[in-house]
């Protein structure tokens, strides 16, 4: 049974209770989390036991050029913690986002983005984070619970089959745990 929040916000600690839960399932073996700052990924590796936890942030110059949004001592704390941390390319903007900014013409990578974002930003998230850690190669492809949500925080989990972004549309959003 899925639950659903009455707004987008941050649920970070529903949540993550949510996706304990289902783990006890014990066909979960990874779970993968959005973090800008870092926060959120500290959190889960404080909270999320027994599986592989993989944070996942967002690219250099998202925000400044050259200029990363998680400090780099976070990054260590999570590493420390036996979290692996992938920052790479968002898989659902790169160089379509910036050909839209620049000419204002909409491209397929961004029309899929607006398209799952009509279930919400957190299922955007989701799936994105997904490809982004299948195409960096640090999970398997067996079901795994991703973790997005709107803004700062958390907001929904999916159980989910990945894909990588070349075989995007083999992937499986499978199971809701929860969204607003």
């Amino acid at each position: 049974m899925s639950i659903h929040f009455p707004k987008p916000g941050d649920y970070t600690d529903e949540v993550f209770s949510l996706v304990i839960k289902r783990i006890v399932n014990d066909d979960i073996k990874q779970v993968i989390v959005a973090t800008t700052s870092g926060k959120t990924a500290l959190k889960a590796a404080d909270s999320i036991k027994g599986v592989k936890l993989i944070a996942v942030t967002h690219h250099a110059g998202f925000r400044e050029p050259g200029e990363m949004e998680i400090p780099l001592n976070i990054v260590e704390e999570l590493k420390s913690k036996g979290v692996t941390v992938v920052t790479a390319t968002h898989a659902l903007a790169g160089v379509d986002r910036a050909i839209r900014k620049k000419h204002g013409t909409w491209m397929t990578t961004e029309i899929i983005a607006e398209t799952l974002r009509i279930f919400g930003q957190g299922t955007k998230v989701c799936a994105e984070i997904v490809m982004m850690a299948a195409d960096a190669g640090v999970i398997d492809m067996n079901n795994l619970i991703a973790i997005g949500g709107t803004g700062r925080g958390a907001d929904t989990a999916w159980v989910i089959k990945p894909a990588h972004s070349n075989t995007f549309f083999d992937m499986r959003l499978k199971e809701l745990i929860c969204k607003p």
